[in-house]
């Protein structure tokens, strides 16, 4: 019986360790590739700050605030599922 709890014991940290190792990368790799995608869009000197993210069934949202040079504020949403980015302004419509 002690045998099979170890390896019980073992298999729940392992699954644990790993879970927390993706969630914390794919946050700041999803930041990354929206960071590139705005300044593709906006130009070099836009300056891009990350205001939170959120992961909800499988879509992981990172809220930026982004300040194209001579411009205004704006708060961007970039939505990231498997690869695919989608930038939308606060109000959910696409930005084109």
């Amino acid at each position: 019986m002690d045998k099979l709890k170890f390896v019980v014991i073992v298999g729940l940290v392992g699954l644990g360790l790993g879970v927390e190792a993706n969630a914390s990368t794919s946050v700041s790799d999803a930041y990354g590739q929206c960071k590139a995608e705005v300044l593709e869009k906006f130009g070099g000197d836009t300056r891009i700050a990350m205001k939170g993210s959120k992961k909800y069934s499988g879509t992981l949202t990172v809220k930026l605030s982004v300040v194209p040079e001579g411009a205004s504020r704006q708060r961007l949403l970039c939505k990231v599922t498997n690869d695919a980015l989608v930038l939308t302004d606060k109000e959910g419509n696409p930005l084109s």
